[in-house]
């Protein structure tokens, strides 16, 4: 992968490790492997597409690790996969495009949100059916779901204003 050039004293491994520990803090956020984030943080700073056994030569994991967790990273829209025919070997690159990088992040966030919303109005059914008793959880449950309704509303406006930039974007190239 890199060799370890120097730029104004310090070695590219000193310099790469910034982005690479702030991948693994989001591993560790999102209750992946140090591997998960570690790799990722490895293929965001190729030169170009890398291989499964640069990867493993590069972190030190076993292939089995390699493989598992550029699995996951594929499925988190964090990476690509590219298949060169005749090539058996899988190579990797990490999604760079501003619009793909923002919808994964939104659609995350909306996950989270629609999840506890769910929760929160299965909740709010089965206390109503309850009666009085617990009015003070059916209040605390009403002003949450007010929170999480308005968190679905600010990530439907990201998303719209994400997609006038992009054909901003288109516009300009066209120009």
């Amino acid at each position: 992968m890199e060799n370890e050039e120097t730029t104004g004293g310090a070695s590219n491994r000193d310099i790469r490790r910034h982005i690479v520990n702030a991948c693994i803090q989001w591993a560790r956020i999102r209750g992946y492997s140090d591997a998960a984030g570690f790799l990722r943080g490895l293929a965001i700073l190729a030169r170009g597409p890398v291989s499964l056994d640069e990867l493993v030569a590069e972190a030190g994991y076993s292939k089995s690790t390699v493989s598992t967790n550029m699995i996951l990273l594929e499925s988190l829209g964090l990476v690509r996969r590219i298949v060169i025919p005749g090539d058996k070997r899988h190579l990797y690159a990490p999604i760079i495009d501003h619009e793909i990088i923002m919808a994964n992040i939104l659609d995350a966030i909306y996950i989270e949100v629609q999840l506890f919303y769910e929760a929160l109005e299965r909740t709010e059914n089965d206390l109503s059916a309850g009666g009085a008793k617990a009015g003070y959880l059916l209040e605390r449950v009403a002003t949450l779901k007010r929170s999480y309704e308005q968190g679905k509303r600010a990530i439907d406006f990201l998303r719209k204003q994400s997609s006038k930039e992009e054909l901003r974007g288109h516009e300009k190239n066209i120009n």
